[in-house]
């Protein structure tokens, strides 16, 4: 089902007339709700995909938005999932931060590499206020502005940029946490602007900043020159709580399109297997770790809709992908994965709740030489596991119904597991058996027995803390009969 409140536009083409863009994030709610009828009325889980958002707002979990998210989604709300990506903003120095000391002066210096519009959102707690000036290109100063007392707000404009201050309560994004919003909408031809904040009264003088646009594929030249930090580009959706934020890595750098060129895309010269530049990573703006896991997204192959304008895309179609096939990449192209992951889920669970498909998801993620040590902020817990997170939903507790052949049953517990687990294996009568341990390649890690038993029950324990994450298989040979059962190891 599409519920279609966003558009980026699209020119005219092919007989198709132009499509304005628009967005209007108040129609989130009744997108949901409509959705949410639609599988009540026919009695089914549902997971919802916004495959949409760039950062700005206060990205803290606590933005109309975000607070429509978790109102709707989370634990005790059976069979309900959302869906987000981090955003695409990723890989460039669009986030500045820092502290402001009372009586301190910060100069934040932003180059505005590209000509038109740039907007600066930043934040910092209500029990703190900061004086602002703005330098434009041409030298002028404006300001400084007064902070504007909490529950009030302040405007003002100049050379090349319009000036927004909000106090607690009256910024734009609805945000519920004590915080302060400064907006500044740079206009015009490129340069540089300093904005100059003075702490007036200080108790903590933390700032969070971000611009928009400045990604990797557009607009790379809007950064920050002075106090550009790493990572805080969890968009402000997906910040909430109760969102499945994921981000993207790379399945293939590069694709041949339907004129025989080959073609790729910004950032994915760094390989395969390695996280996409551009994924937006954490932490949030309230220090929360801001993903989940990370998917495949960079070179994925979809249908594209004959009439859409994707299809007249000649380098992202495929070559002999008749119908068309083309390239589904950034963000946006793990995101899909990841929510088709969430169906299966559900299909094999149709009471799970938002909290407890995150679980099984990060549980069983994998981990490898790119991930690094799990959780982190740039991976999550490392790389979805379509897998592993469906057989633990399917089967992986441990009051699950025996596994039985012939004579023979066969349980596991703990399981999930993560030192180890206790085989308990029954016969009923004597026999040789075997008991192994392999991989879903079928390659034998382990044997946990290896000769006579008598009838009854017997316990062998398997110690997991060798292996790393992932779903393996219990496997007995026993008077004839061969039974089977998966173990998730999970780190």
């Amino acid at each position: 089902m599409i519920v279609k409140f966003t558009t980026e536009g699209a020119a005219a083409h092919d007989g198709e007339p132009a499509e304005a863009p628009f967005y209007n994030p108040a129609l989130l709610p009744a997108a949901l709700d409509f959705v949410d009828a639609m599988a009540t009325a026919e009695g089914k889980p549902v997971v919802i995909l916004a495959n949409f958002g760039s950062v700005g707002g206060p990205m803290d979990g606590t933005s109309t938005i975000a607070r429509v998210i978790d109102e709707r989604f989370g634990a005790g709300i059976p069979g309900r999932v959302f869906l987000t990506g981090s955003s695409d903003d990723g890989g460039v120095d669009n986030h500045a931060g820092g502290t402001v000391t009372q009586g301190e002066t910060a100069e934040i210096r932003i180059r505005k590499g590209h000509a038109g519009a740039l907007r600066l959102n930043l934040w910092y707690p209500a029990s703190d206020r900061f004086t602002v000036e703005v330098v434009s290109p041409n030298g002028a100063v404006t300001g400084p502005y007064a902070p504007p007392a909490n529950g009030a707000r302040a405007s003002g404009s100049g050379s090349g940029f319009v000036y927004y201050h909000n106090g607690d309560g009256v910024d734009f994004f609805g945000a519920a946490s004590a915080t302060r919003e400064i907006l500044i909408d740079f206009s015009g031809a490129a340069g540089t602007f300093t904005v100059r904040l003075t702490g007036t009264s200080v108790a903590d003088g933390r700032f969070d900043a971000s611009l928009n646009p400045s990604t990797l594929y557009s607009r790379p030249d809007n950064v920050f020159e002075t106090y550009a930090e790493a990572g805080y580009t969890v968009w402000d959706a997906a910040a909430a709580r109760d969102n499945l934020p994921v981000n993207s890595y790379v399945l293939q750098p590069t694709w041949t399109d339907v004129d025989g060129a080959t073609q790729t895309y910004p950032g994915n010269d760094v390989g395969m297997g390695e996280l996409w530049p551009g994924s937006g990573v954490g932490p949030t703006y309230d220090g929360r770790l801001g993903i989940a896991v990370s998917a495949p997204g960079q070179g994925n192959i979809t249908p594209y809709a004959p009439r859409s304008i994707f299809a007249t895309a000649r380098y992202s179609v495929i070559r002999d992908g008749d119908a068309p096939y083309g390239v589904l990449g950034f963000v946006s192209g793990a995101a899909p994965v990841v929510t088709g992951i969430v169906a299966l889920l559900l299909d094999a669970d149709p009471t799970l709740d938002a909290a407890q498909v995150r679980a099984a998801l990060e549980q069983t993620a994998r981990t490898d030489a790119f991930t690094g040590v799990v959780p982190n902020t740039q991976w999550g817990y490392g790389k979805v596991d379509a897998y592993a997170a469906t057989a633990l939903v399917r089967g992986g507790t441990a009051d699950e119904p025996d596994a039985r052949s012939g004579g023979l049953s066969l349980t596991t517990a703990p399981n999930p597991a993560h030192g180890g687990t206790t085989v308990t294996l029954t016969l009923d009568a004597p026999s040789s058996a075997s008991v192994t341990l392999s991989d879903l390649l079928g390659r034998r890690v382990g044997v946990l027995h290896e000769g006579p038993l008598g009838a009854g029950a017997h316990r062998i324990a398997a110690d997991l803390s060798g292996l790393p994450a992932g779903v393996y298989l219990v496997r007995v040979e026993a008077g004839g009969a061969v039974v089977a059962r998966t173990v998730t190891v999970v780190r």
